[in-house]
């Protein structure tokens, strides 16, 4: 029994159940958000998925996916092969008689990198020089290069000043029994590009063995006097022969010659020098083992979205998606199609099978047969028929319903839309609901309120009556 005199009335109890049940409708938008928020996280999934089948099966639409060959040598020692795209498969020979070299040159020694040697100016010139380092062609398209040395500088600090220009040469120190040495190299290697260096020394001496002049080097004269520095090297073309062919390069690392082909000359050689050019399998198998896992990967997303787990009694956040289902459908309908031309005209003639989850797999032996022929493959997935759309290759009907699919007008971002649409429609109806609900609930507490302060004034008058009796 209450107290008399006071209120007998819980308004917060009583508003706070009242208010759960007004709030219902809240807790069912908040239930579909949280659906179409699932669904949407769901597409952005198979979108991801899609690009990534749609990748693979554009790389199996390029020519030079189908193109690709290796090289090999039968002395690699000797001479290396590269085979790049467009490398037509076949056999070569090659013998090396003389490799390619940069032009060297040595200064005499000093006793350490610390030597003062003097200032003044380097002038570089590029050009060729002649036959037993004697004579000189200056290249008539390189401006030659001057490079200031401060006076009182160390070798170190004159090494540093050549190669921070732009010389065409570079300098390094060699230390031996005798002391350090600066050594010039040419950047590039072959016959033309050897180099001269003419001196003006501080001390007024331009050819002396003294001062800066010490690295003077005309091949135009006799040593000393203005040929200071040692000739190490001389710069030469590479000689060897292709099939029996006579050719030069100024680099060991010879592209050209041969279409898609990179010969390293490495040796000179004692004999030819077997090199062979195949169509490289592993680069197709590869690409094709990325389509179908990428398919695989695809159909895997599909399937879970879209099924019904009876252990758990969970449906897939896109089951019954029609949008979904025409997609998957469309998909394997172009992945089972006939090839209208070629001699093979189905994925399982190239040995790529579905299983009965739906995957594909690759049957080793089968496809390593197609492999054979490169060129029945690349139809088989890339022929390009404009006309005739049953001729078209499977990856390049692929590559245009999925473009289709993904476009901005595509089913997946229409269907995004339509979601985020209707995800926006429900936010401003739970919107409303909360804003009328903020009036319900201050319309109940004052009801209640009312009602109890009622009460007690009844029961305050209860109470004086009982008193006066």
């Amino acid at each position: 029994m209450a107290t008399v005199g006071s209120s007998s009335i819980d308004v917060n109890g009583i508003v706070s159940q009242l208010m759960q049940v007004e709030r219902r409708p809240i807790t069912l938008l908040n239930r579909n958000i949280s659906g179409i928020t699932t669904q949407l996280s769901s597409f952005g999934k198979l979108q991801s998925s899609l690009s990534a089948f749609q990748d693979a099966a554009r790389t199996l639409n390029r020519t030079d996916t189908w193109n690709a060959a290796k090289g090999t040598s039968g002395d690699p020692a000797s001479v290396e092969v590269t085979a790049g795209a467009g490398a037509g498969t076949g056999k070569y020979a090659v013998n090396v008689s003389r490799l390619a070299q940069s032009q060297s040159l040595a200064s005499g020694s000093f006793t350490d990198s610390s030597a003062v040697v003097g200032g003044g100016s380097l002038q570089i010139t590029l050009g060729t020089i002649g036959t037993n380092g004697v004579g000189f062609t200056p290249d008539a398209t390189k401006t030659p290069t001057s490079i200031t040395i401060a006076a009182g500088s160390t070798l170190a600090q004159v090494r540093d000043a050549i190669n921070s220009s732009s010389a065409g040469v570079s300098a390094s120190l060699v230390n031996d029994a005798s002391g350090s040495r600066l050594v010039m190299r040419s950047r590039d290697s072959g016959a033309l590009a050897g180099f001269r260096i003419d001196v003006t020394d501080d001390d007024g001496s331009n050819t002396n063995a003294s001062g800066l002049s010490r690295f003077a080097f005309n091949p135009l004269i006799a040593t000393g006097a203005g040929r200071n520095m040692s000739l190490s090297s001389q710069g030469q073309d590479a000689e060897f022969t292709l099939d029996g062919l006579p050719l030069t390069s100024k680099s060991n690392q010879v592209e050209g010659v041969v279409d898609g082909l990179t010969l390293n000359l490495k040796k000179v050689t004692t004999s030819e020098v077997a090199l062979t050019v195949e169509t490289d399998k592993t680069s197709i198998r590869s690409n094709v083992d990325k389509f179908v896992k990428a398919y695989n990967d695809l159909n895997k997303l599909l399937q879970d979205s879209t099924k019904y787990d009876e252990a758990t009694k969970t449906a897939g956040a896109l089951q019954g998606n029609r949008t979904v289902l025409t997609m998957q459908s469309q998909i394997r309908s172009e992945m089972q199609a006939m090839m209208g031309t070629g001699s093979l005209t189905r994925l399982t003639d190239a040995g790529i099978t579905f299983q009965r989850d739906g995957s594909l797999a690759v049957d080793d032996t089968k496809f390593n047969s197609a492999a054979n022929t490169p060129a029945n493959l690349k139809t088989l997935f890339s022929n390009n028929d404009a006309s005739v759309n049953a001729n078209r290759g499977i990856a390049r009907r692929l590559d245009t319903l999925l473009t289709g699919l993904l476009g901005t007008d595509g089913a997946v971002s229409t269907a995004q839309e339509s979601l985020k649409s209707r995800q926006t429609s429900i936010e401003s109806q739970r919107s409303r609901i909360e804003s009328r609900l903020v009036d319900i609930e201050a319309r109940l507490r004052r009801q209640y309120t009312n009602l109890d302060a009622t009460v007690s004034g009844m029961s305050s008058q209860l109470a004086q009556v009982q008193r006066l009796g």
